[in-house]
């Protein structure tokens, strides 16, 4: 009996794999995959999370715009609450990208034009790069020492019609 429920159940997905055909990342991957050049273009975010400053966990949020080019290079802009307090940033930084639209993002955070953090971030383009997740991995002040953080974002691409 369990070996025949076993063998329907792998019946049925592999149907269902036939059916609904691969995964937005499957078909990426089948096709060209992800280049600089593919996801490229400009892109509104948010993210929130936690910050665990030595004074306990404080609450990080953040709304902004970013673009990358060809060769990786990203600008952009937030508006970042921590703790309730909430200031204006400038970002600038590097991409890389991987053919599985996975990728890293450094970015370099300004205030008023002083560097207050450096944050690396694991991403991963979605939905024929239209989309755009992520999640700290690590967060460097200005003197060098890493303040640990949760946080995740989530983006979209602007400006589909402009071919962005």
């Amino acid at each position: 009996m369990n070996r025949n429920l076993l063998s329907v159940t792998i019946a049925a997905t592999l149907c269902a794999m036939v059916y609904l055909g691969p995964s937005n990342a499957a078909r990426a991957w089948e096709s060209n995959g992800c280049t600089l050049a593919s996801v490229a273009g400009s892109f509104g975010f948010s993210y929130n999370g936690v910050g665990i400053l030595p004074t306990g966990p404080v609450p990080v949020a953040a709304v902004g715009n970013l673009r990358t080019d060809n060769a990786g290079t990203l600008v952009g802009t937030e508006t970042n609450s921590l703790g309730g307090n909430a200031t204006d940033q400038t970002i600038l930084g590097n991409l890389t990208v991987n053919h599985d639209c996975s990728g890293t993002l450094v970015a370099n955070v300004y205030e008023h034009g002083v560097l207050v953090r450096t944050s690396y971030i694991h991403v991963q383009y979605e939905n024929n790069t239209s989309e755009i997740l992520g999640i700290f991995q690590k967060l460097v002040l200005p003197n060098g020492s890493s303040l640990p953080v949760v946080i995740i974002i989530d983006g979209k691409r602007l400006f589909h019609d402009r071919g962005e």
